[in-house]
């Protein structure tokens, strides 16, 4: 599920994850730590297991995006037709910085920083381990 807060306040944003985490069966919510997310993340991960604090490095963006590119090159992913979450993957690109380190990263516009990217991207991550084959089709579904 992706849903969209766009000037929600923080307090706001928790409570409605707070709900959704104690009514629905989620599995995993990763929650970006590095940023403006961080009291977010730390208050839900004091409170429910399931939720994952998520460093932004570059060297876990390139894991995820590499990660996400497999997933939709074997077709195991299917996403929604939304021109804006299409715009904000076709929006990631890969540069290689001075020391020689990967970095994927967008453009930031008045619509954020490809923010639905790296989420449906989070969403698509297994936990590192044994690879596990045949686990299913992964769907996406925006929602607001």
């Amino acid at each position: 599920m992706l849903r969209s807060f766009e000037g929600v306040p923080f307090a706001e944003q928790e409570a409605h994850l707070r709900r959704l985490l104690s009514v629905l069966p989620v599995a995993r919510l990763s929650v970006d730590r590095s940023g403006i997310g961080m009291n977010l993340a730390e208050n839900l991960a004091r409170d429910f297991p399931q939720v994952v604090e998520e460093n932004f490095t570059n060297e876990a963006k390139e894991r995820w995006a590499t990660d996400f590119k497999i997933l939709l090159q074997r077709r195991d992913v299917t996403l929604p037709r939304q021109r804006e979450l299409v715009g904000q993957i076709h929006s990631i690109k890969r540069r290689v910085l001075p020391s020689g380190k990967v970095s994927f990263d967008a453009e930031r516009t008045n619509r954020g920083h490809a923010d639905k990217f790296w989420a449906v991207v989070l969403a698509c991550q297994r936990e590192r381990g044994p690879e596990r084959r045949g686990t299913g089709e992964i769907g996406v579904r925006v929602i607001g």
